[in-house]
């Protein structure tokens, strides 16, 4: 196995586990920020209310970015190598 075939791996594997991990969050955090949200709304905490949307806006911008990530990675090892190249 080589460098680059390792650096494959290690990279399929780690976008998988930060997919996984940036979706559990956003699970929770669809579950809980309504009711967060509405409880700042009734105390009068606009700051706290910003501050959820904000959480939510960079939970999803992560995994929007996680996903393009994986596609880049599947294109790239899916490739063929072009051997009339020269080095």
């Amino acid at each position: 196995m080589t460098l680059e075939d390792d650096f494959m791996w290690i990279t399929s594997h780690t976008f998988s586990e930060m997919r996984l991990m940036v979706e559990g969050a956003l699970n929770l955090f669809e579950d809980d920020s309504g009711l967060l949200c509405r409880l700042a709304r009734e105390a009068g905490e606009l700051e706290a209310m910003r501050s959820l949307n904000d959480i939510g806006t960079c939970l999803y911008e992560f995994r929007r970015q996680i996903k393009a990530l994986q596609e880049a990675h599947y294109k790239t090892s899916t490739q063929k190598p072009d051997d009339t190249q020269e080095a």
